[in-house]
Order: C-alpha cells, then structure tokens, then sequence
C-alpha cells in the first residue's frame, strides 16, 4: 500500500501479520524508535525494504523476553521454543514483503494457526519428510511407542527362541 498499490487482502494479511507479531514479541516488527527519528521517504524505504527478525529472534535479542514470558505466565525459554519455528513462519509469511507469497486469505492465517494449535504440519513452511514426519510423531507419541515396545518384545521373543534352538540343536547333536 505504501509503494501505491491498491489495498487489497494482502494488505490486511500484512495488518493481521504485524498484529500476531506484537501479541508474541509485544513490539511491532519494526522497531518505533527507527520511525519517529526518520523522516517520511526514510520510514517507506524501512517498511518496503527492511526485514523484521522473526518473533523468536525479536524476543531473545531484546531485554523483553522476561517481561513478556511473565505475561504469558510462562518459562522464558520454553515462549522461545514456542515461537521458534512454526509460529515464526506463520508471522513471516503473512509480513512477506512479497504480496504474492503471502497468505491469499485471511482463512489460509487462520487454518495455520489452528494447524500449529493442533500439532499438524503448517503450510508456511516448505515441506519435507523430514518434518511431516516429526509431527506425525510427535502427533502419535503414545501408539508409536507401544508400537515400540511392542516390537522390542517381539524382537527379545525371537531372539531368545533362537538362542535355545540353537542350544537345543547343540545338545542333541552332542547326545547323538
């Protein structure tokens, strides 16, 4: 909007993306000091070209990560770990410079967040195996760790009946 372009959805996935950005970092994601010292043409250059750092970085580099964890009513370190992934590709990706890769609907945020609240894979993030597969895991902790044990057991079972197979194999042959 800044650079001229016409409001659109975007627009608001951007305001939706510096909203959800502040409820975790409890600051916006550029910094306010840098606007109130720059003058018109510097503030545009800063939103259409500047980076934010991602909440998680945002938090542990500033002062404000107790303060916020206190609000949240929880561990420092663990609001980091919280934050840290899946929740910073949803902030960054609605906060992309580029339109067109942000979400395309206000529905596609939501469906995100509510995937990352239920431990599913999010789109925000490039797929791989790899981590399809840890939420999965993650998603089904206790049946695959029956699972598991399960297969522990079955492997001990065949292992210990060959041992005395091979045993009772041993001692007919040295009776014979």
């Amino acid at each position: 909007q800044i650079g001229g372009q016409p409001i659109s959805t975007a627009t608001d996935i951007y305001a939706l993306g510096v909203i959800l950005y502040e409820l975790l970092t409890g600051s916006t994601p550029l910094e306010r000091k840098h606007f109130k010292e720059a003058a018109w043409a510097e503030m545009m250059r800063l939103i259409k070209e500047v980076e934010p750092p991602s909440p998680s970085a945002r938090l542990s580099g500033s002062g404000s990560l107790p303060s916020v964890a206190a609000q949240r009513h929880v561990e420092p370190a663990r609001l980091t770990r919280i934050i840290r992934g899946e929740l910073d590709w949803i902030v960054m990706k609605a906060l992309e410079k580029d339109r067109s890769r942000r979400y395309e609907t206000a529905n596609g945020l939501l469906r995100d967040i509510q995937r990352f609240l239920t431990d599913e894979p999010v789109e925000a993030r490039p797929q791989s195996a790899g981590y399809r597969l840890r939420k999965l895991a993650r998603k089904y902790r206790t049946f695959i760790s029956l699972s598991l044990a399960f297969l522990v057991v079955l492997v001990l079972g065949a292992a210990i009946s060959l041992y005395q197979a091979v045993r009772a194999t041993l001692a007919e042959n040295e009776a014979r």
